[in-house]
């Protein structure tokens, strides 16, 4: 009888022990999915809030890009053909950096009266109107910066290593207005520079493709990698590069070294970030470091 009841206690430890791991995988199982949905929530949140900064600095963008063709339309007229010249290579800059990663400059305008009419206007835009977008700009890039540190799951495949040293990474030049070193006006810089020096390591920001390897009179030799998100990075006034077209790079990945090609002062990095094709604040991307 003794031995019945003891089998019976162990029968029934068993199956209450059972039904306990039963209910703890369901429960571990409905935290996870709770989890998920949370996740998924907060990146569609934080990919809705891109789409509406985005169609924003898309805006800027063609306005920029209307400003560099009244510019060289004004420096034609008043006969300056060496400042047609530097107009021309931002041109031509921006034209292969959009064409390289799918933004078409000409049909985007084509669709847009704003910058499609005010070509002229652009040439002439007010320091005061730049400083109110770079405000708008600084704004977007510390939200942005808030919610990459606060979520690793969206980083994933977003340029958010600085790409060079940490201890050279002092940015020299901001994003947003700035005087123009040859043109002497306030001109939009759709970057940041790093005053890194000569002979500095330049690193891929993240994993990705390079899509493009080229030289420009103004940025010199520049590399474009393609990441995921529609997000890439693009390299310039690089002095010498180690990776070519087509190539597969990972994140922190040897590019190439600082240099002073192209027009500039002086040795540094010119880095941007572009998501579908439209140059964004940096240094809302500069998360990581190494």
């Amino acid at each position: 009888m003794i031995r019945r009841i003891l089998l019976l206690s162990v029968f029934v430890a068993l199956t209450n022990m059972v039904i306990g791991q039963d209910e703890g995988k369901k429960k571990l199982e409905a935290d996870f999915e709770r989890y998920k949905r949370e996740r998924e929530q907060d990146y569609q949140e934080f990919v809705r809030k891109r789409e509406a900064e985005l169609k924003q600095m898309e805006q800027e963008y063609l306005e920029f890009y209307s400003q560099m063709t009244g510019l060289k339309k004004h420096f034609a007229e008043k006969k300056e053909p060496e400042k047609v010249q530097v107009v021309q290579d931002m041109i031509d800059y921006e034209n292969n950096v959009a064409k390289t990663l799918g933004f078409k400059i000409p049909e985007r305008i084509k669709e847009n009266p704003v910058a499609k009419n005010n070509a002229d206007t652009q040439a002439e835009k007010t320091e005061s109107t730049a400083k109110t977008s770079a405000n708008t700009e600084n704004k977007i890039s510390s939200e942005t910066a808030t919610t990459l540190k606060a979520d690793n799951s969206i980083r994933d495949g977003i340029p958010v290593l600085i790409p060079v040293p940490k201890r050279l990474a002092k940015i020299t030049s901001p994003f947003g207005l700035r005087i123009h070193p040859t043109l002497g006006r306030p001109i939009k810089h759709n970057g940041v520079d790093f005053g890194s020096g000569r002979g500095a390591e330049v690193y891929a920001a993240s994993s990705g493709k390079v899509v493009l390897t080229e030289y420009n009179r103004s940025y010199g030799i520049y590399v474009i990698v393609e990441h995921q998100e529609g997000s890439s990075s693009v390299y310039a006034h690089l002095e010498k590069i180690i990776v070519s077209k087509g190539s597969r790079i990972k994140k922190g990945e040897l590019i190439g070294y600082t240099g002073k090609t192209g027009r500039t002062s002086g040795p540094h990095l010119h880095y941007e970030v572009r998501i579908k094709g439209i140059p964004v604040d940096p240094s809302g991307y500069l998360i990581e470091s190494r």
